[in-house]
């Protein structure tokens, strides 16, 4: 169901962002935060976006507790994710690549255009 909701909610922001004529401006992660909102509303499964290896571009995506701070440094160290779970809930952190074109907003003062880490976090109940 989760996976199922995943598409189904990215293939509707998708199209309300990305082929509105209007709006021309739309950027895909906050686009997708959409869908992020439902996940959380709906399924109590909570999904961020994690700063690894970028600038801050919005303050929301800082490491904010041990869990968070762990996964950034093992993503940093190019593992393949960082995992944990607690009494009530699992908690995952996946690589995100952030390609040559994504930088010149993710690392303003870059000195090659090698690809970078940022993050996903997964957070979701037990039961």
């Amino acid at each position: 169901m989760l996976l199922h909701e995943s598409i189904h909610g990215t293939l509707q922001v998708v199209h309300r962002d990305f082929f509105d004529e209007d709006n021309t401006h739309a950027i895909p992660s906050a686009s997708l935060e959409d869908v992020f909102d439902e996940f959380s509303e709906n399924y109590d499964v909570t999904l961020k976006w994690l700063i690894v290896e970028t600038d801050i571009i919005n303050v929301d995506h800082q490491p904010i507790d041990d869990f968070e701070r762990l996964a950034a440094k093992a993503l940093k160290e190019g593992k393949p994710n960082y995992e944990s779970v607690d009494a009530s809930r699992y908690r995952f952190a996946a690589p995100i690549r952030l390609a040559s074109q994504c930088l010149k907003c993710h690392v303003k003062h870059r000195t090659d255009t090698n690809a970078r880490t940022a993050g996903l976090t997964i957070s979701m109940p037990l039961e």
